[in-house]
C-alpha cells in the first residue's frame, strides 16, 4: 500500500509540470485539457482527516469533503482517506481536477451517476476480456518475437492464476473466451464491492488489458511494469524512431498513476474486506 502512494504521488508530481510549463503539446494525452480544467483556484489552506464511525472523512479547513452530488466523501481506510487528502494538499495556486484519479474513483462510487451494479461491471469487463491487448500479436517478425517474450509470461500467469487456457487472436478477429474462463472471471470480479470494481474499470480502461490489471492487483506486476507492457509498440517503435520530448513521459506518468490509484482503491477495499471477515471470526470462536 506504502509503494503504491508513493509511485501515486511522485506521477502525480510529472503530471502538475503540465499546469506550470509554458510549453504544451498537443499530442500528450490531451495535455490542453489540463489547462482548461484548471479554472478553481484553491480555496483552503490546510487538508486533514478524521475517523468518523467505521469510515473516515477528508476536510478542506475542517469543512468536510463533499461529491459533486454534495455526499460526503468517506472512504473505508485511515491509507486511503490520507492518500486522497495528500491530492488535495498537493493542488497549487489551481486545482487540476483531472489530475486527481482518487478523489474522482471515490466520487464516483458514491456518487453512482450510471447508477450501474456491480454486475452491470463484472459484465462489461468480461466482455473487454476479449479486446485485450495481450491477446493480439503484430504481424511485424521482431515485434511479434518481443511481445511472445514478454507478454507470454503474463499470459502464462494469468492461465495457471485461474485455471483457464487463455488462446491468443489468430488474425484480426478476437479470440474466443471459453465459458469456463468467463465464469472463473465472473466469480473473481464479483468477489469485489462496487468501489473496488469501479476502480478495476479505471486501470483496465488506461491500460486497455483485464489481464495486465488483474497481474498488478494480485502484486504479480507493479503498475509502471504493467504500463511499459500495455505500451510494448509503442516503446517498441520510439527505440526504432525516436521519441517527441514531453509526449512519450507524460503519457507513461498517466498510465502509471491511473493504475496506481486503482490499485490503492482495489487494495484498501479489499484489506477491509479480510479484516471484516477475520474479525467476525474471532468473534464466533
Amino acid at each position: 500500500m506504502v509503494n503504491l502512494f508513493k509511485v501515486h504521488c511522485k506521477m502525480f508530481r510529472i503530471l502538475n509540470v503540465v499546469k506550470k510549463t509554458d510549453v504544451i503539446y498537443p499530442q500528450t494525452f490531451d495535455a490542453v485539457k489540463y489547462r482548461c480544467y484548471a479554472t478553481h483556484k484553491r480555496f483552503y489552506r490546510r487538508t486533514d482527516i478524521v475517523q468518523n464511525e467505521k469510515s473516515w472523512e477528508i476536510t478542506l479547513d475542517h469543512r468536510r469533503l463533499k461529491t459533486p452530488n454534495g455526499c460526503v466523501l468517506t472512504v473505508n481506510t485511515e491509507p486511503l482517506a490520507r492518500a486522497i487528502a495528500a491530492e488535495w494538499d498537493a493542488q497549487t495556486e489551481y486545482i487540476a481536477q483531472p489530475t486527481m484519479h482518487l478523489t474522482a474513483l471515490c466520487n464516483t462510487a458514491l456518487d453512482n451517476p450510471g447508477k450501474l451494479s456491480s454486475h452491470d461491471i463484472a459484465s462489461y469487463l468480461l466482455d473487454f476480456i476479449a479486446t485485450d491487448t495481450l491477446l493480439f500479436y503484430s504481424e511485424e517478425e521482431e515485434l511479434k518475437k518481443l511481445q511472445e517474450k514478454k507478454w507470454g509470461l503474463v499470459l502464462e500467469w494469468f492461465n495457471k492464476r485461474f485455471q483457464v487456457n487463455q488462446e491468443v487472436s489468430k488474425g484480426l478477429e478476437p479470440p474466443p473466451i471459453a465459458t469456463d474462463t468467463r465464469a472463473a472471471l465472473a466469480r473473481h470480479f464479483l468477489s469485489y464491492d462496487f468501489p473496488a470494481l469501479n476502480a478495476m474499470v479505471f486501470g483496465i480502461e488506461a491500460l486497455k488489458s483485464p489481464i495486465l490489471m488483474l497481474a498488478c492487483v494480485d502484486r504479480y506486476l507493479d503498475p509502471k511494469e504493467a504500463v511499459l507492457l500495455a505500451r510494448l509498440e509503442e516503446e517498441f517503435q520510439v527505440m526504432r524512431w525516436g521519441r517527441v520530448p514531453w509526449a512519450h513521459e507524460l503519457n507513461q506518468a498517466e498510465m502509471t498513476a491511473r493504475v496506481a490509484a486503482s490499485l490503492l482503491v482495489i487494495h484498501s477495499s479489499s484489506e477491509r474486506h479480510s479484516a471484516t471477515k477475520k474479525s467476525k471470526g474471532e468473534h464466533n470462536v
